[in-house]
């Protein structure tokens, strides 16, 4: 039962931790953009919003779900951390990187 009791109190701080900026993005932002933005400014916002969820799914490539696989041993954990945010920081570093180099043939668009 204490399990369960932990189980349940970890959901409520991750789910609160995902709910409440989802939220305050969608029901207040969302609220105030439609209102100081035309359509087609707004339409700028939505497509910066859906390049975003493909590039966090990209840079992150599920590693939140790896990591709490892995680190079930005790014995593992200090290794896999370090792994993941070395392998993390490395491909964000590059992505940062490339993105400076090509972001003026970007802006031309």
């Amino acid at each position: 039962m204490n399990e369960v009791r932990t189980l349940a109190k970890q959901t409520v701080i991750y789910g609160l931790g995902t709910i409440v900026p989802r939220f305050l993005n969608y029901g207040i932002l969302t609220f105030f953009y439609t209102r100081i933005f035309t359509k087609a400014e707004y339409g700028v916002v939505t497509e910066l919003y859906a390049w975003m969820v493909f590039l966090l799914i990209i840079l992150t490539y599920g590693m939140e779900t790896g990591f709490f696989r892995f680190t079930q041993k005790r014995e593992d954990y200090e290794k896999v951390y370090a792994t993941s945010i070395l392998s993390l920081l490395a491909t964000s570093a590059l992505f940062v990187i490339f993105v400076n180099i090509f972001i003026g043939p970007v802006r031309m668009h």
